[in-house]
């Protein structure tokens, strides 16, 4: 008996392997590119204030929202205009303790914002990086400890020492 599938009316034998892939790869190309958008509108709303230099406070933030939108779109055209192979590995399906680890890696970087509020960057900063460490599958004193504390030393030194950022 023959397999429906493979058939003269069948689809290519790459998209069947590979259902949905496109879409896949297209929302976080959509949604980088909304992030960006919605980045570059906040950073329209910040005060230039006096003009001493030719670099504005909202110069950097422009820029990196800019370049989010400009590699968001990167991302779809190049997922849309690459050819599929049929030996490409497929993605993993979604399943729940997936999508609950991404809920809870949210979730911790709105605490994060929560947090900072009442206690300093250096220590919010590293219980972040610690929960983010867990939640990926981090486990032992190095990927609870060193890293983070590391972590948060090089963006306390990059950022408050010597770009001198308010943290």
């Amino acid at each position: 008996m023959s397999d429906p599938r493979t058939g003269p009316g069948a689809p290519p034998a790459e998209e069947a392997a590979r259902p949905g892939s496109r879409t896949r790869e297209l929302v976080p190309a959509a949604a980088g590119a909304v992030l960006g958008l919605g980045a570059f509108a906040l950073a329209l709303q910040i005060p230039e204030g006096a003009r001493l230099t030719q670099f504005s406070p909202r110069w950097w933030p422009e820029v990196l929202s800019l370049a989010l939108v400009g590699l968001g779109l990167a991302h779809g055209a190049v997922s849309l205009l690459r050819p599929r192979g049929a030996e490409e590995e497929a993605p993993e399906p979604s399943t729940r303790s997936g999508a609950l680890r991404l809920l809870s890696m949210l979730a911790a970087v709105a605490g994060y914002g929560v947090l900072w509020y009442f206690v300093d960057f250096r220590v919010s900063t590293a219980i972040l990086v610690a929960a983010l460490a867990f939640l990926g599958g981090g486990r032992g004193w190095k990927a609870l400890i060193a890293f983070p504390v590391v972590v948060t030393a090089v963006l306390y030194l990059l950022f408050g020492v010597l770009l001198r950022v308010p943290l």
